[in-house]
Order: C-alpha cells, then structure tokens, then sequence
C-alpha cells in the first residue's frame, strides 16, 4: 500500500442533502488502516459503495454531535454487532466532550442493540491533544460553532491534512491549517447569507492565505449556492489550487 494518504468524500452536504450531495463524512485511507472524519447519514452504506466495510474501519474521529456529522455512528455500531462474519478487532470512537453520553443515550433508546458482541468498543473526548494512531497522528483543535467541536489535523509519513468540521472564523482553524498540504473547510453559506458557527467562500480564502496551506478543499454545502461563483470569491485570498468537494470524490494527500 502507499504511504500517503487517500481521502474520499463520502458527504459533500449538510442538514439538507441534496440529490448529488449527502451528509457530512470522509474516509481517509493511510496505509492499510481506515479512518472516518465525521459520519453523516447514510455513511455506512456509501463506504460499502466504496469497497470498504465496518469490518475494516480502524476509528470514528466526530467533529460534533450534530445529526449531520454523526448519525451513522447508529448504523456502524449496529453493524459490528453482526455475529457473521464477526468483528474482531477493536474501535475507537473519539470526538469533543459530550461524545460518550452521546453513545450512552443512542443506545439506551434503542435498548442496547449498540452494545458490542465480539469486538472492543473504546469513546474517547478530547480535548486540544495530539492522538497517536498507528503509522500517523491527530492533532485536535477546538473550533467555534453552535455545539462543542473540535478540528483535526491527520500527519502522516510527512504529509498533512487539515479538516475544520463546522465552524466559524477562529485562530484555531488557521493554526490547525497551518502549511498544510490540504486543507478541508466547511463552506456553508454564501457571503450575502452568512450565518454564525460556519464559514462562507471569501472567509475560507482568507483563512487559506494566511494558513498557507498548499491546496484547499471546500466542502459542506447548502443548496443555496447553486449557480454561485464559489471559487471566485476564494480567489480574491487565496490563490493556490481550489477544489469543490463532491461524494465519492478522491484525492491524494
């Protein structure tokens, strides 16, 4: 397998899915280990799509608990619990404060059907920490939206990825982005309708420029941009490469 990274767009969208983009979720491949950045409805089923399974997700790391970024955390534990072929190896579900309650109540409302079988299942809330993983590393950074949220930046054999989750403008997603080799932010709102705890397109390149990252991926979209000149208003700041995240896009880090 190479050692760099390979990250797939499962979910380009939001709270309101539209027919060419669903809820928020990323799968990043690093080596033989398989990792999600959030995981929307519908997540489990586009990961299969992809040719990957719950049986070879190393980890769940969850920028917030909103239903948009975390519902299929139902579908991925009830999976696991399937006793044919059963799971074995351990999972690692880590996100901001708050996350184990979140499993604890899912699970209680739906009567225990999330508790593990076969496999080990481990929650851990972080705080601003560096996680290390086998063969790459987290670092995690607190970001400004409506929930408690964290962003994350995946090192791995020198290379950097850098993903916002929801926010707004903060040092925290400039630092995290700092000279990375992508950076991932959401980008929700256009500039005329712009809404507190998310970003908007002239925002995002302003938050590029002056992190330096080295290309610059915007995903999270309302359908309000239809027919919006998105890349337009990044290039006003921001004038490296540009790309718009669509589902089961692909790139390479």
């Amino acid at each position: 397998m190479p050692s760099k990274m390979r990250v797939r767009f499962l979910g380009s969208g939001t709270a309101v899915p539209t027919a060419e983009r669903s809820y928020a979720a990323i799968h990043v491949q690093i080596a033989d280990r398989h990792i999600l950045l959030d995981a929307g409805p519908g997540t489990l089923a586009k990961l299969a799509k992809s040719g990957v399974t719950y049986l070879d997700l190393h980890s769940l790391w969850l920028s917030h608990a909103h239903p948009d970024h975390c519902l299929d955390l139902v579908s991925i534990l009830f999976a696991m619990r399937i006793p044919r072929p059963a799971r074995r190896a351990a999972f690692t579900v880590y996100g901001p404060k708050g996350t184990k309650r979140l499993y604890q109540r899912l699970n209680a409302a739906l009567n225990g059907w999330l508790t593990p079988r076969s496999y080990t299942l481990l929650i851990r809330e972080l705080g601003v920490e560096k996680v290390r993983g086998p063969g790459f590393t987290v670092q995690t950074a607190r970001m400004d939206h409506s929930a408690q949220a964290l962003g994350y930046r995946v090192e791995a054999a020198g290379r950097s990825l850098a993903y916002s989750g929801d926010t707004d403008v903060c040092s925290s997603i400039i630092e995290l982005g700092r000279e990375a080799d992508v950076l991932i932010l959401e980008c929700s709102m256009t500039d005329e309708l712009k809404v507190d705890g998310h970003l908007t397109p002239t925002e995002c390149g302003r938050i590029a420029a002056e992190a330096r990252c080295k290309r610059l991926v915007l995903t999270h979209f309302y359908p309000v941009f239809d027919g919006y000149d998105i890349r337009g208003r990044v290039r006003r700041y921001y004038k490296g490469p540009v790309a718009l995240a669509k589902d089961f896009m692909a790139i390479d880090v």
